[in-house]
């Protein structure tokens, strides 16, 4: 009977320190070292929807995440997002043919319903001393948008690293809701004049925060390296309220998970409630944190207890919580106060009977000594 209870107190335990799974069960988390978490999934069935597969393309020995032409560096359930791999548009200098070889390019997620382009984490680089690129946008409502970016510098000594305003290096930023983006260049610049330090021009969609350098200038590093860009995804085109009235297809599985609908464009997405962590587009995604795991949850002496949801800590006896902070304890001075008077109090009562008791032992024998003598 003691074997079979510290059996069952073995698997409860181990059933609470199981690490929670991010995908679908019985079906890879993983592509080429990327994490894979559900509604993505590697493979037909494998995710929410047919928006969500993705394959493992061998190349050069790895096996990394792709979703047709675009290479998945990392997938954020949290906030909806996803660092994709982006191509970098050149136009360079050919001095035999006296003209510009060109590489443009266009991202076009238009096929993806789901996805577009972050217009606050992304931004438009355009990287030489004498060009004009210019930048051609759709968004889901079909809104389109052209933009332009001039980069100009007569030397190498104008130039600055990190400094993109202009002068060797300039950006832009792109519009709310993009799902389609083209970037070419202006034929009527060219680097004929720069040739000698300058062989190349550069476009690209890159992450916010770029850092410029000069060797971006002077050597043709970008011509053979890709940059990435954050995408936006989200659970179809309709609000939380409207997807929560068909229970079959809401995507927020998890008991513990919460909906919001997205800010970037049309659909919604699924987060774990606070006190909980893990994936919410699963039944079981979401499980509850163990804050008392955290050493200084409560100070001490207090005592912490983890909760569902939720955690309290608790203070030994003679301490109490403070008003304004109920993680601390602070001694109980009202008790500590009562304690030590009814301890007095008890002393006191306890002199008082024995010197009572003593007092009619005396009277008794002082009695008997009367008797016995006759007073």
């Amino acid at each position: 009977m003691i074997q079979i209870i510290i059996q069952l107190v073995l698997l409860i335990s181990l059933s609470k320190t199981k690490a929670a799974s991010i995908s679908l069960p019985n079906y890879p988390d993983s592509c080429g070292g990327v994490p894979i978490p559900y509604p993505f999934g590697i493979g037909p069935n494998c995710s929410l929807s047919e928006t969500f597969e993705l394959s493992c393309k061998s190349i050069n020995g790895t096996s990394p995440p792709y979703r047709r032409d675009y290479l998945f560096l990392n997938i954020n359930i949290s906030s909806g997002q996803a660092l994709v791999n982006m191509p970098i548009s050149s136009q360079c200098y050919n001095s035999t043919t006296n003209s510009d070889d060109y590489k443009n390019w266009e991202v076009d997620l238009l096929h993806i319903t789901d996805f577009r382009f972050n217009h606050e984490k992304n931004m438009i680089v355009v990287i030489r001393c004498d060009t004009l690129a210019y930048t051609r946008c759709f968004s889901d409502n079909n809104n389109s948008y052209l933009g332009g970016c001039v980069s100009g510098c007569d030397s190498l000594e104008s130039l600055s690293d990190g400094s993109c305003s202009g002068i060797g290096c300039c950006q832009t930023s792109i519009p709310k809701g993009i799902n389609y983006i083209e970037l070419w260049f202006d034929e009527n610049f060219n680097n004929s004049k720069v040739y000698n330090f300058n062989p190349c021009s550069y476009a690209m969609l890159t992450e916010a925060g770029f850092m410029f350098n000069t060797s971006h200038i002077t050597t043709d590093q970008l011509l053979r390296q890709n940059t990435s860009a954050v995408i936006d995804w989200a659970i179809g085109n309709t609000t939380c309220n409207t997807a929560q009235t068909n229970k079959s297809t809401y995507a927020c599985r998890s008991i513990y998970s919460n909906c919001s609908d997205s800010s970037s464009g049309p659909g919604y997405l699924c987060n774990c409630m606070d006190g909980y962590q893990g994936n919410p587009y699963l039944d079981e995604g979401c499980q509850d944190i163990d804050e008392c795991a955290n050493q200084n949850q409560c100070s001490e002496p207090a005592k912490c207890h983890n909760l569902s949801g939720s955690y309290k800590c608790s203070c030994p006896f003679g301490w109490r919580k403070k008003h304004n902070n109920l993680r601390d304890c602070e001694l109980n001075l009202t008790l500590v106060i009562g304690i030590c008077g009814g301890i007095f109090a008890l002393l006191f009562l306890g002199v008082g009977i024995y010197v009572a008791h003593e007092r009619r032992v005396l009277s008794k024998v002082e009695e008997k000594y009367f008797q016995k003598h006759g007073g």
